[in-house]
């Protein structure tokens, strides 16, 4: 099992920094700093939320639904404003953990997968 800690990244509070946040780790050779690997984070959670709307609206399977959703998401410019977006709030909040959060639920909302 890898030796690591959670602390810094299971809990950001308002006054907190995320400078104790590793800046240029990587995660299994595919994240090579923590604003890609929000990046990829928040694409992944728009996916599963569109995933969800499609099941509500009584898609069929949840491996095809999640296939549409998937499929929604790559011919979607979803992934390049979403780089664009982090870039941003990383460069504007720096280790502001309160702000760099706020402004991440932000594109978060403003990037919703549409039908």
């Amino acid at each position: 099992m890898p030796d690591f800690q959670l602390s810094s990244l299971a809990v950001v509070d308002d006054d907190a920094a995320i400078s104790s946040l590793p800046q240029n780790s990587t995660l299994l050779g595919k994240f090579p700093t923590v604003q890609s690997m929000v990046g990829y984070a928040i694409v992944c959670l728009l996916v599963f939320e569109h995933a969800y709307f499609l099941m509500q609206q009584g898609s069929g399977d949840w491996k095809e639904t999640l296939t549409m959703a998937v499929k929604k998401c790559k011919s979607s410019d979803i992934q390049t404003a979403i780089s664009t977006a982090v870039k941003v709030a990383f460069k504007q909040h720096g280790n502001n953990g309160a702000d760099l959060c706020e402004t991440i639920l932000k594109v978060i909302g403003e990037n919703k997968i549409s039908m």
